[in-house]
């Protein structure tokens, strides 16, 4: 596939991108770019923000100028996404409110296009809804449950900065290996990222990287099974999957961290990781906005089976 020519480029910070982090506008900037590739970038320092250094975490506001350095970019594919995946995101649409669309994203399906995926989830919106929308938060590929989408401009920026408001939950079902003993647990514990060959990224407690909080709680528990609610207390990357295997109770179907011989006699199939819930303010209403998406049925089997 063809490829454009590297060259420095600045990109001055639009109001949709003001509060957004760096390391996510560079990833959206450098579309087929590898994620690790892109940090790499950052804490080389060829990243700068108005002449500066910046950090991953660094948040931009309108204005700013953002120096890109040369960076090799797959052509985007030309053409519509084939209709398959087009009616897959159309029919996992649960509301549409204004100037936001709220989808249960299947799991397997990429939320934008990138490295070896041509099409996610905000390119079937744009395509059937308007080149306007832009992607709220994300999610895993394997990861399913509550995904939002606004429009770009005031919509997109507003509800970006109340995804990171106090009164913000994000709230996961997840089913993993063990009878989970006890109440409700706080896991906090340091974690770092790190690249394997081929850009893909692992995740690995590390006591100089990032402190990560999650709480779990258990919701149904069998012989072998269990399932858990985890709220996120910090967003880094992996940070459910690993902090339950840190535990004992590796994720059930997760073949980056979890318990292959488990899952072989489990046969789950997928990602037993479910993004059900997210509270946040409504960045128009000012009130408390809720939206949930149902745990997937195959969480339910595979619960069945562990008495």
């Amino acid at each position: 596939m063809p490829h454009k020519s590297p060259k420095v480029r600045y990109h001055e910070v639009s109001a949709a991108e003001d509060g957004q982090r760096i390391d996510n506008l560079l990833l959206g900037q450098l579309k087929g770019v590898p994620r690790s590739h892109v940090y790499r970038l950052l804490s080389s320092g060829q990243v700068r923000r108005n002449g500066g250094r910046v950090k991953p975490s660094t948040r931009v506001e309108r204005g700013d100028q953002v120096r890109i350095p040369p960076v090799r970019t797959a052509e985007r594919p030309s053409g519509p996404p084939p209709d398959r995946l087009t009616n897959q995101v159309r029919e996992s649409i649960i509301d549409v409110d204004g100037d936001f669309i709220v989808l249960d994203k299947p799991e397997g399906v990429a939320v934008h296009g990138g490295s070896g995926v041509p099409f996610g989830v905000i390119e079937c919106l744009r395509h059937t809804h308007g080149e306007d929308y832009d992607l709220v938060h994300r999610l895993d590929r394997d990861t399913s449950g509550v995904l939002v989408c606004a429009r770009r401009g005031e919509p997109l920026r507003r509800a970006r900065q109340a995804l990171n408001g106090e009164k913000t939950e994000k709230l996961y079902q997840v089913l993993v290996h063990g009878r989970w003993k006890g109440g409700p647990r706080t896991v906090e514990e340091a974690l770092d990222v790190h690249a394997r060959s081929g850009g893909e990224r692992t995740v690995r407690p590390d006591a100089d990287g990032k402190l990560s909080v999650t709480h779990f709680d258990a919701l149904d528990r069998r012989r072998t099974i269990s399932l858990l609610e985890a709220r996120l207390g910090t967003g880094r990357t992996h940070q459910i999957r690993v902090h339950a295997a840190s535990q004992g109770h590796p994720v059930v179907g997760d073949l980056r961290y979890g318990d292959a011989g488990r899952d072989q006699a489990l046969a789950p199939g997928r990602l037993c990781l479910h993004a059900w819930r997210l509270r946040l303010v409504h960045p128009q209403a000012g009130r408390l906005l809720e939206v949930s998406a149902s745990v997937p049925d195959r969480f339910m089997e595979l619960l069945a089976a562990g008495e």
